[in-house]
């Protein structure tokens, strides 16, 4: 191809065409061809279409239900802390500040780290009895009776708010540059103007980072629905199904049961919440813009 030609682009953009193809088009399109069908690890390449089938049995199945819910506490809680606190640390950390780039790196670091390793960090953190860091440090300094933080009860509890630590950051760096885009000649003539910090939020702040919001609200939403490596890590989805939500379902009925028809309607049904999810934002977003 001669440098120059109106067709120069194509080469450049050709292996991230294929990238797309090979890793996100091929395996969606897969993934959904398998759950149409009974194909099961234990029976390796005998396997026949069966239609709506994995997706009425699944249903029709009360832990099919019961991670759902779990999933639903889990994604509205992530979600909802995880964009508050990214946001008041975006706007703490905006200010020109002594030590500020410091902290602005501190704060990224449970981003940037191995997520399985975080999560056994974690599980040591929160282990029961007097050998959990926590325990240890409660029972020490405040003469605190062990807490169970992993157990039946507060398991999802204390899943969620680990899976905010460690998302955070992402949603602190989003809304920070973010932040940074405002001219400063808003501020500048709202001081004039004789506003203050609150009315500067609602009227100058808010408005011009919806975009921001936007992509935020929809990226964690994405990721939240699908998270899988901190939980499993953490407890697996125990004890007793209590933080099971529905990427760990469908690892459990794909790898642990062999029946790969199960799980890949599992992860289209996490495809399609995720699909609404994006939808309903996008609606709402568009509706806030045309009244503003």
């Amino acid at each position: 191809m001669k440098i120059g030609s109106k067709y120069t682009y194509l080469f450049f953009i050709l292996p991230a065409i294929l990238w797309v193809i090979a890793f996100t088009v091929y395996p969606f399109f897969f993934s959904m061809y398998i759950s149409l069908t009974n194909m099961n690890l234990t029976r390796p390449g005998i396997y026949k279409l069966v239609g709506l089938d994995n997706y009425i049995e699944l249903f029709k199945d009360d832990q099919f239900w019961l991670s759902f819910r779990h999933t639903a506490v889990f994604t509205i809680s992530v979600i909802t802390f995880q964009f508050l606190f990214g946001f008041f640390l975006a706007l703490l950390l905006n200010r020109p500040m002594k030590g500020t780039s410091l902290v602005r790196t501190a704060v990224m670091l449970p981003w940037v780290l191995p997520p399985v390793a975080l999560g056994l960090n974690w599980q040591w953190i929160l282990r029961g009895g007097q050998l959990g860091l926590i325990n240890a440090v409660l029972l020490q300094f405040f003469r605190i009776k062990p807490v169970d933080w992993l157990g039946f009860e507060r398991a999802l509890l204390s899943v969620i708010s680990v899976t905010v630590w460690i998302g955070v950051p992402f949603s602190f760096m989003l809304e920070l540059s973010g932040l940074q885009k405002i001219p400063n000649s808003l501020f500048e003539a709202a001081d004039v103007d004789g506003a203050s910090a609150i009315q500067k939020l609602f009227h100058i702040i808010i408005p011009m980072m919806k975009s921001t919001f936007m992509i935020n609200l929809i990226m964690i939403t994405i990721s939240t629905i699908g998270y899988f490596d901190i939980i499993y890590a953490l407890t697996d989805g125990g004890p007793n199904r209590a933080t099971e939500v529905l990427p760990l379902l469908m690892y459990h009925r794909a790898f642990k049961f062999g029946n790969l028809g199960e799980g890949a309607s599992v992860a289209m049904v996490m495809l399609l919440l995720s699909l609404i999810c994006t939808f309903i934002y996008l609606l709402m977003f568009r509706r806030k813009e045309a009244e503003f």
